[in-house]
């Protein structure tokens, strides 16, 4: 079975995006990070082949949203 380009891409994107993780997790800039991991994640769940592998990666999104939220509210 061939990968399509897109899913390619948007898996690249993935891998690019997790490597860049700050070290400190209560700081804006992991705030940052994660709200780029849910874009990521949301381009990935449009392209994923399985539905419960874009509800997943969708639930992941939000997730990450949430977190940077909780973050950003506690940084004041």
């Amino acid at each position: 079975m061939t990968i399509p380009a897109d899913l390619k891409s948007s898996l690249r994107r993935l891998r690019e995006v997790r490597v860049r993780r700050p070290a400190e997790a209560e700081s804006l800039a992991f705030a940052e990070w994660r709200d780029e991991m849910a874009d990521a994640l949301d381009e990935l769940a449009q392209r994923l082949l399985f539905e419960s592998d874009r509800e997943q990666a969708a639930a992941e999104a939000a997730a990450a949203r949430a977190q940077a939220g909780e973050i950003r509210a506690k940084l004041g």
